[in-house]
C-alpha cells in the first residue's frame, strides 16, 4: 500500500535528507544534548501544523489517555514527536561511533537462549524508543545478524540499519524472506524482526489487540518460531531522560509457539504468544507512553 493510501506510513516522508543533514551538522557542531534540546522547538511546529501525523497517532494516544480532550491530545502528540525526534538523533549519534551510558535488563535471558544450543535466536523488536539502536547491542553477541524488514523508501532512515555483520533480508523477496531466515537460524545466527509493524496486503498476518485497538501484524516471526522450534525473545530499546541521556536494553521472557502433533502451524497456534507480546507492549506504553510509536492503529473489537 502506498503512503498516499495509508495515512500511517509516515516513515517515507519524515526524516528527509535536508532535515537529517541539518541535525547531523548541529550534532557535529554543538553535540547531542543541544540537538536533543532543539527537537522541542521543531516538534512544536509539527504539533501545530502536521495534521496527518496527529491523525495517525490519535488512535494510540486516545487509547493511552482516554480522558484527554482535543487540546490535551495535541500536547501528548507534541511529547510523542519530541521523543521520536530524539530517538532519531541518538540513532545517528551511535552510528557515528559515539557512545551513551547503557544499562541492560534481563540480558542474561538472551545469553541463556544463545547458549542452549548452536541454533539461532529469533529477536522481536518493536517501534518503541530508539529501536534503530537495537542492532548495536546485538553485535555484542558475536553472531551474524539477519534483519527481516520491509524495504524503506526513505534512505536516510534505512541507513541507520546498515552495519558490519548485519544482513538485510527484504520481506518482499520470494516467500517473504522466510527461507533465508530459516537457513540463518539453522546456521546459529540471529534473526531480528519488527513485530508490531502493519502487515502489507501481500503477506500473511495476525490480528493483535493493544490498548483496545487492533492492528494487523506479520505472522512471519511466529511462523519461524514454530517452524524452527525456537522461542521468540522480545527486545525493547528505551531512552532515559533527560534529553535521551542513556539507553536501556530491556529483554523480556521468551515466548513459546506450540503446535499439536507436528502439523503445519496455524494462526490459532500463534495467538497465546501474540497476546503475551501485546501485554508487553501495553506495559511499555504505561511506563513510557511517549516512546511507543504506533501510528494509524485501527479501532476494533478486542479479540477474545
Amino acid at each position: 500500500m502506498s503512503s498516499s493510501q495509508n495515512p500511517g506510513n509516515l516513515s517515507d516522508t519524515r526524516g528527509n535528507h535536508g532535515g537529517i543533514a541539518f541535525f547531523r551538522l548541529l550534532i557535529r557542531c554543538c553535540g547531542r544534548r543541544v540537538a536533543c534540546g532543539f527537537v522541542w522547538f521543531i516538534a512544536f511546529f509539527y504539533a501545530l501544523f502536521d495534521g496527518r501525523a496527529f491523525a495517525s497517532s490519535r488512535p494510540y494516544l486516545s487509547s493511552r489517555f482516554p480522558e484527554a480532550n482535543w487540546l490535551c491530545l495535541r500536547i501528548h502528540f507534541f511529547r510523542l514527536i519530541v521523543s521520536q525526534g530524539q530517538a532519531m538523533i541518538v540513532a545517528h549519534w551511535l552510528q557515528s561511533g559515539n557512545t551513551l551510558p547503557i544499562t541492560t535488563r534481563n540480558n542474561s535471558v538472551a545469553q541463556a537462549e544463545l547458549e542452549k544450543s548452536d541454533r539461532g535466536l529469533i529477536l522481536l523488536i518493536s517501534h518503541v524508543g530508539c529501536w534503530q539502536a537495537s542492532l548495536r547491542h546485538l553485535l555484542s553477541f558475536s553472531r551474524p545478524i539477519n534483519l527481516l524488514i520491509q524495504a524503506n523508501q526513505n534512505t536516510g532512515t534505512a541507513a541507520l540499519l546498515v552495519g558490519s555483520n548485519i544482513r538485510i533480508v527484504d520481506n518482499s523477496s520470494d516467500f517473504g524472506g522466510l527461507l533465508e531466515c530459516v537457513s540463518a537460524l539453522e546456521r546459529g545466527e540471529i534473526v531480528c524482526i519488527m513485530g508490531d509493524r502493519h502487515a502489507s496486503q501481500a503477506e500473511s498476518s495476525l490480528t493483535m489487540d493493544v490498548l483496545g485497538n487492533t492492528r494487523e501484524i506479520p505472522s512471519s516471526p511466529w511462523y519461524l518460531a514454530a517452524r524452527c522450534n525456537l522461542p521468540i525473545l522480545p527486545l525493547f530499546v528505551l531512552l532515559k531522560p533527560p534529553l535521551a541521556s542513556a539507553i536501556e536494553y530491556r529483554f523480556v521472557e521468551p515466548m513459546e509457539v506450540k503446535t499439536q502433533n507436528n502439523r503445519r502451524p496455524s494462526n490459532s497456534d500463534f495467538l497465546p504468544a501474540v497476546r503475551q507480546y501485546a501485554r508487553e507492549l501495553e506495559d511499555i506504553a504505561t511506563e513510557f507512553p511517549y516512546q511507543v510509536f504506533h501510528y494509524s492503529l485501527q479501532k476494533g473489537t478486542k479479540n477474545g
